[in-house]
């Protein structure tokens, strides 16, 4: 192989239309890429294709230097430090969560990390590459796992890749390079969900904690998550000027919403303390605090915490707000998944309609 060879300048297409530059280094005892923090814009004008050779240019001159430094003795290029195997820095965020009590996502991490590693194949943040994605999916469809735990595991395989794109270790998360086709897609499931008027009833009736009746009945009127309950603080509650809000990150996805708190949200609120806003047990006496206050209600629906999220889309869109303000309320990262609740307030309504009686002939 000749010098010249062992440094190539590459580019990746980019989702507006650009490219991003790259080294790729090949030899006996170096293979790794670098990634140039230098784009190709699209050539729409002369400005843009004049500002293109000029960013080329620089990239050729880095390109130059570093074949220099591997000729004057093969060890000017080493692997980045911050290169390690994808299921290395699963294993960092997993002691992340742990260390922030976010017990139940490090217990998920911690599965997808040792199914990973049964699928046997080895990639590292440099080298990870959507192929390697399609064929873990491939691997746990194999292995049995029920779509709905593979579609879990896809979604929070998608978060790491964000958090690792955050802290500059991922160019890009291969998972946006995927078609729509070649993603598992949740299966329709029954969600399970209280009418205003049995949310009226929970309020009314005792719970075995106050903590968890408080916490439920403030997700059923701003929709989030057990997840990001458990780590609200009340720096997270501001005042908009229009009024008290959440503004605040999701756990699950990284987004950031604001979630104006209503007067039903704000009774919720417990008197004001440094630090977490409700003192929550653990998840599993949560759960049966739950599923006894809605026994205790006479509610014969099978009623979890998520539940409340599904309850505060339900009751948005009963109410009359229009769907894509109910998906920038709930973070939804896709419109398709806020369509879900619109499907089931219609199917109601079909109800409602069918439950006149039928006139007959005149």
């Amino acid at each position: 192989m000749k010098e010249k060879e062992l440094v190539t300048l590459r580019k990746r297409a980019m989702k507006n239309g650009g490219y991003s530059l790259y080294l790729d280094y090949s030899s006996s005892n170096i293979r790794t890429r670098e990634f140039l923090k230098m784009y190709l814009v699209p050539e729409h004008s002369k400005i843009a294709k004049l500002q293109n050779q000029e960013t080329l240019q620089q990239a050729e001159a880095v390109k130059a230097k570093r074949i220099l430094q591997l000729q004057e003795g093969r060890t000017g290029i080493v692997r980045r430090g911050n290169d390690m195997l994808v299921t290395d820095y699963i294993s960092r965020r997993v002691q992340f969560y742990r260390e922030q009590g976010q017990t139940s996502q490090a217990q998920t991490l911690d599965k997808i990390r040792s199914w990973l590693l049964d699928y046997g194949k080895k990639a590292t943040l440099f080298t990870l590459d959507k192929d390697y994605v399609i064929g873990f999916v491939r691997f746990m469809r194999r292995k049995g796992l029920a779509e709905g735990t593979v579609c879990l595991y896809f979604s929070n395989l998608n978060t790491v890749f964000n958090s690792a794109y955050r802290e500059d270790l991922l160019e890009v998360n291969p998972i946006s390079k995927m078609e729509a086709s070649e993603k598992p897609k949740r299966p329709e499931s029954n969600r399970e969900y209280l009418t205003f008027d049995e949310v009226k009833k929970l309020m009314a009736t005792e719970c075995g904690s106050e903590a968890v009746k408080r916490a439920f009945l403030f997700s059923c009127f701003t929709g989030l998550r057990l997840s990001d309950i458990e780590a609200l603080t009340w720096d997270h509650i501001k005042d908009s000027g229009k009024g008290l809000q959440v503004e605040s990150k999701q756990i699950k996805t990284q987004k950031v919403v604001y979630v104006p708190l209503s007067s039903n949200a704000i009774a919720q609120l417990p008197k004001r303390r440094k630090g977490r806003v409700f003192d929550l047990p653990d998840r599993s006496s949560i759960g049966s605090a739950i599923r006894n206050w809605v026994k205790r209600a006479k509610i014969a629906k099978h009623i979890t915490y998520h539940c409340s999220r599904h309850t505060y889309a339900t009751m948005l869109l009963t109410f009359g707000a229009n769907l894509y303000t109910v998906s920038a309320l709930l973070g939804h990262t896709d419109i398709s998944t806020t369509q879900i609740y619109a499907k089931i307030v219609d199917e109601n309504k079909r109800k409602t309609v069918d439950l006149i009686p039928d006139i007959g002939e005149r």
